[in-house]
């Protein structure tokens, strides 16, 4: 089988992975954090608003996971664009783009807004930050795909030029 035709193979084979992945992720995100929680919220009645508290917490954990699914999500869509064989075809630039924000995005929040979010919640336990190298390194990647989505877009218009030229 030729070059292309095998790479657009792979890319539909890797969108059927992704969007199996995405399907599992999110049960995994949604269940223990979400629906577990509020079902034994409303089981056992809970008045004080520990039980609130607690399932607000479990979501403000949940959202650099949101983050993640949406970036899974663009990464999907654009491999469906390849595997039809549109390399520098605007859907491309925007899932780079997309994904690039919802991996700065997700990993942002969970270095700063999930600390301090959880710190406000338990009133006053917890840190102002939370250094994790790999957070860290999927913020600069993240970013690293805004300016390469630019760069497919960039590529995108100059060949269309040189398509109305020819």
């Amino acid at each position: 089988m030729s070059g292309p035709n095998r790479f657009q193979r792979q890319c539909r084979l890797l969108r059927h992975v992704a969007g199996v992945a995405w399907v599992c992720l999110a049960l995994l995100l949604v269940l223990p954090y979400l629906v577990v929680p509020l079902t034994s919220l409303l089981a056992r009645g809970d008045t004080s608003g520990h039980g609130w508290r607690d399932l607000l917490l479990a979501g403000v954990h949940v959202v650099p996971g949101a983050f993640y699914l949406w970036g899974l999500w663009a990464v999907r869509h654009a491999l469906g664009e390849l595997a039809q064989g549109r390399l520098f075809a605007a859907a491309v630039a925007r899932a780079l783009r997309q994904i690039g924000w919802a991996v700065m995005v997700g990993a942002l929040f969970n270095l700063f807004a999930v600390t301090n979010l959880t710190r406000v919640i338990q009133h006053g336990r917890g840190g102002y930050a939370y250094f994790d190298l790999s957070g860290i390194m999927l913020v600069i990647i993240g970013a690293a795909l805004v300016l390469l989505a630019r760069l497919v877009e960039q590529a995108r218009r100059m060949q269309a030029e040189l398509d109305e030229i020819l």
